[in-house]
């Protein structure tokens, strides 16, 4: 049972990134992060722990009690989902303050901002620093921003990253919002009938099964002649082309070469978003 003073099941995030866990526990698995100013559905409440719906893209998990607030009506839920200058944060993370209390904004994290403070649900926060943008104007260039940014299963920012997550948060800063799993977004739009290397384009999202089993376990940018740009290990560039091994710098990964399992152009994938939100 859900025991709160609102009158709305509907909570937002007020501490920087918030890990989502498989169980109610500390040491569960994290399975993805919901960022500052998102928000989620509540569905129970066991100590110190909300079972909660990502609003976002429907993920599913446990978060902690401490690190969500609920809205105190439907209304205010509203005003803040639909205020006209609420974006995802198109920075590198940066600092906010507020009196003593200091507060992280991960880039993503769907606030207001007007250049000198930062608006929330509860309320107006200074900037502390003018953040540095990451958001390009095109996909790929987007992308590229988070070269070097560590692997992180479940991590959906600059600070640490997983690779389904990294082709989502590439996508939803461009305003295409895509699901959150590898295996989710390999069925959210058409496949190209051919995944052979030679018939890849740049800007192509390439997909890749598993060592022992066909479930698709990973994903990453294609960048033409070969190269694919992921989050493994940390964000890189690696060849998955073995004709272009002799003459590229970059490093060959033969694991992933030998388990493509789709493609899907940039193109499928825009208009994918553009129609499940016309649909919503």
């Amino acid at each position: 049972m859900i025991t709160n003073p609102s009158t709305t099941n509907k909570v937002y995030v007020l501490s920087g990134i918030a890990p989502i866990r498989k169980d109610a526990s500390d040491t569960a698995e994290m399975v993805t992060q919901a960022l500052l100013g998102e928000t989620l559905s509540v569905h129970e409440s066991v100590e110190r722990w909300h079972r909660v719906t990502c609003d976002f893209d429907g993920y599913e998990g446990w978060i902690s009690v401490a690190q969500v607030v609920f809205f105190d009506t439907e209304a205010d839920y509203q005003a803040w989902t639909s205020h006209p200058e609420r974006h995802r944060s198109p920075f590198f993370t940066y600092r906010i303050t507020r009196g003593k209390s200091k507060q992280i904004v991960p880039v993503g994290a769907p606030i207001v901002f007007n250049g000198f403070d930062v608006e929330l649900p509860d309320g107006r926060w200074d900037v502390e620093i003018t953040p540095l943008r990451l958001k390009e104007h095109a996909i790929i260039d987007t992308a590229m921003q988070f070269l070097g940014v560590p692997y992180l299963w479940g991590g959906r920012t600059d600070s640490g990253i997983d690779c389904s997550g990294y082709i989502q948060m590439v996508y939803s800063l461009h305003h295409y919002d895509l699901p959150r799993d590898a295996s989710q977004q390999f069925k959210f739009a058409p496949l190209k009938e051919s995944m052979a290397i030679e018939d890849m384009e740049y800007g192509d999202v390439v997909y890749f099964h598993g060592k022992q089993s066909k479930n698709i376990t990973h994903v990453g940018f294609y960048l033409g002649d070969g190269k694919i740009l992921h989050a493994s290990g940390n964000v890189q560039i690696q060849l998955i082309d073995p004709k272009r091994k002799a003459t590229s710098r970059y490093e060959f990964n033969e694991a992933l070469s030998k388990r493509i399992a789709g493609v899907q152009s940039n193109r499928d994938i825009k208009a994918a978003a553009i129609q499940l939100l016309q649909e919503s």
